[in-house]
């Protein structure tokens, strides 16, 4: 069966990933795109790992079975950080996932001393610790759990005072300590990365790896002969567990575009 014009998946336990979506989106603008967000249970960052393993692939199987995917973008730090394992061993499309970009910052940096901020989930996280073990051994690393800061931007409130205060605080000790680089290890991060920069000034330097995950994208679906054959725009849709209208509000106030929402009773 030619599954070629079928969509991609990309799934995250909130709205976050359409940080990812847009790179993917401008990247491939002939690929449909289903967009799972689980923000009925975000954030994933508080959740025990053994419920994130089980709902992560009972979300994925079903972009798969319903949605007839043809590739799954983990859109998701946290679910990279628990589960992508799991999920490996058990789908048999394509399978690209998001991780904090420890590499690309070791090669950046300057003082040698870097920061990630991330879930608590992501930042205990095995493979967050494999990544450093491998790419930083001599560099300084600082793991920053942003608590509840996914969840602020899920809501809507990425613009707002309380979200710049609390930036502030956590942001204010990194300076201090002379740290060049930080890493947004969380896909809702990158909405408030301005406000970060004008906070940490411009000598710091940030990174997100949205652009390396949507080239490992196209390169998996060139090795697979999976790129769509249409030669239309893509349609985008934003399946989500919450109240549809929600999401709709707060997508539209991260991409300044309008999406459909489908409510998922899963």
């Amino acid at each position: 069966m030619n599954q070629k014009n079928n969509p991609i998946g990309m799934i995250d336990s909130g709205l976050g990933g359409l940080s990812l979506f847009k790179h993917v989106r401008q990247a491939l603008p002939n690929e449909d795109i289903i967009y799972f967000a689980d923000s009925k249970h975000v954030p994933y960052g508080d959740k025990d790992s053994d419920w994130i393993v089980s709902r992560t692939t009972h979300l994925i199987s079903n972009l798969i079975n319903d949605g007839k995917c043809k590739a799954i973008v983990v859109a998701c730090n946290t679910m990279t950080a628990v589960a992508i394992e799991t999920i490996r061993a058990q789908i048999s499309v394509p399978l690209i996932a998001i991780e904090p970009a420890v590499k690309p910052a070791v090669a950046i940096t300057q003082s040698k001393h870097i920061a990630v901020l991330a879930t608590a989930t992501t930042v205990k996280g095995k493979n967050l610790k494999s990544l450093i073990e491998t790419y930083a051994q001599d560099i300084k690393v600082s793991l920053v759990p942003c608590i509840g800061l996914a969840e602020k931007i899920e809501t809507g409130k990425a613009h707002t005072a309380e979200v710049k205060d609390y930036l502030k605080n956590i942001l204010a000790p990194l300076v201090e300590q002379k740290v060049d680089t930080i890493i947004l290890g969380c896909t809702h991060y990158p909405f408030v990365s301005n406000i970060i920069q004008d906070l940490v000034g411009s000598d710091i330097q940030i990174i997100e790896p949205s652009e390396a995950v949507t080239a490992h994208l196209m390169r998996q679906l060139n090795r697979y002969d999976l790129s769509s054959e249409s030669p239309n725009e893509g349609n985008h849709i934003i399946w989500t567990s919450s109240d549809p209208l929600k999401v709709a509000d707060v997508s539209f106030s991260l991409l300044g575009k309008h999406l459909p929402v489908k409510d998922i009773a899963i």
